[in-house]
Formats: structure tokens, sequence, C-alpha cells
């Protein structure tokens, strides 16, 4: 194996720095303090974008990839430092996830990265079944993890109806734009595309840490790597987004209601 050149090492460094400190911020509210959750969220943003100010050699797909996780970051202290209590209940999910969007869109408007690239596209037909039949066995296995409660005293069409539109569009769709759309697509210029694709996965699963749940954690990275295969395969947004949207809809809206 060929030595690393330095500015190999310097761009592995920031990538690996990146990912570590991303961990210890969920891990910290988690398991820790929410408070310390927060301060490594902001510390680890400020000492990344210093570091990539610094290198100027770094190649931008390098710099692009960190800015990525750099945005989790941003994400996660804005979520957690908000004043969600002013918000009504059923607000929460479009509030949270618009500030998702937000700040993807904000990302991708300075980046190289091409809306086709993104998956700004249509997905033909056979992916979207294949979403649709991967997306219910995911919510039923996830159930079966976290056996969440009902959300509402009875089974309600419209309840149903409006979680659909927020598991679609805001929850299903902000997360594939993320995780798959920029992270995956950077990754997969950075690096081996398999690897790309285990690595988005992995970034995906420390995420949910908050879950406190191994096993959580881990069906996630599965997930992960599975919303994955649908956007390498397909290209488009549209196959994981269905497949992640169905499973939340299995998850909290359709089968708690029966087992």
């Amino acid at each position: 194996m060929s030595e690393i050149k330095p500015k190999g090492r310097i761009e592995l460094s920031l990538l690996t720095t990146a990912i570590v400190s991303l961990t210890f911020t969920e891990y910290s509210f988690a398991f820790l303090d929410p408070a310390l959750g927060i301060f490594s969220a902001l510390i680890s943003v400020t000492i990344l974008y210093l570091a990539l100010s610094l290198f100027r050699g770094i190649r931008s797909i390098v710099r692009e990839t960190v800015e990525v996780i750099c945005l989790i970051q941003l994400y996660i202290l804005l979520i957690s430092s908000l004043p969600w209590f002013f918000i009504s209940q059923s607000l929460l999910i479009p509030a949270t996830y618009s500030i998702l969007l937000a700040l993807c869109l904000w990302y991708v408007k300075g980046s190289s990265i091409t809306s086709e690239e993104l998956g700004f596209k249509r997905a033909s037909s056979r992916y979207v079944i294949l979403a649709f039949t991967v997306g219910i066995p995911l919510g039923t296995v996830e159930f079966l993890i976290l056996r969440p409660p009902p959300p509402t005293p009875t089974f309600s069409i419209p309840y149903l109806l409006e979680m659909a539109l927020y598991m679609f569009l805001f929850v299903g769709f902000g997360e594939e734009l993320l995780f798959r759309g920029i992270l995956m697509t950077n990754l997969e210029k950075y690096m081996n595309p398999r690897l790309a694709l285990i690595l988005q996965s992995l970034i995906f699963a420390i995420l949910h840490i908050t879950w406190r749940s191994l096993t959580q954690i881990f069906f996630v990275f599965i997930a992960g790597l599975i919303f994955g295969l649908l956007f390498k395969m397909s290209r488009s947004l549209i196959p994981p987004t269905i497949a992640h949207g169905v499973g939340n809809i299995m998850l909290i809206n359709i089968l708690p209601f029966m087992m």
C-alpha cells in the first residue's frame, strides 16, 4: 500500500474529526447532558470551519463533505436550543424539518453539487414499487424494536393523512435529501462508492444515538444502507423518500393500533 501523502492525511483527519465530534454530540445528548451536547455542536462547527479556512489545499469535495457534517451539527444545535414549547405539538414535525430543509438548500446553493446529482429527477416505476414494498417491512421491524404507543386514543383517517403528509414531505424528504442526496453523493466523489454507502449509513445511525438503544441504532444503520441502495440504483430521491415515509407511517400511525 502506498504511503498517504500529507494532504491526504490532513483530509482524512478532518473527515474523521467531523464524524467523531458528531458522535460525541449525539452521545452527550443521549447519555450525559444536553447542555454538553449543545456546547459540543457549537465548538465542533467552530473548530472544523476554522480548520477548513487554515488548510487552503484541501480538495473541494473533502471540504464540502466536512461542511455537510457541520450542517448536521448546526441542525442539532438549532433544534435543541430553540423554544419549541411555544409551538403547537401538531406543528413540531414541519417546524423542525423546515429548518433541516432550509439548511440543506442553503448548503446546496453554495456547493458544486448539481440538482441531478442530488436526485431531483423522476424514478422508474419499478423502483417506486420496490420502495413501497421495502418500506412496509422496515416499519414493521422498527415497530417491533421500539413498540411505540398509539399517538391518538383512536385510529383516525384525517390524522393518518396529516401524518402521511408530514412523513413524506418533511421527515422522509428532508432526511433523504441530507443523507443520500447531499452526503452520500459527496462521499462517492471522495472515496469508493461502497465505502461511501457504508459511511453515510453510519452517520445516519449516529444521528439516532438519542434513542438509547443499540438494537435501534443497528436497525437504522441497515435502513440507511437500504435507502442508500435505492438512491444508488435509481439516482433519484423519490424511492428512498417513499420507503422512508412508508416505514415511518407503519411505525407510528398504523401498527400501534393493530398490535
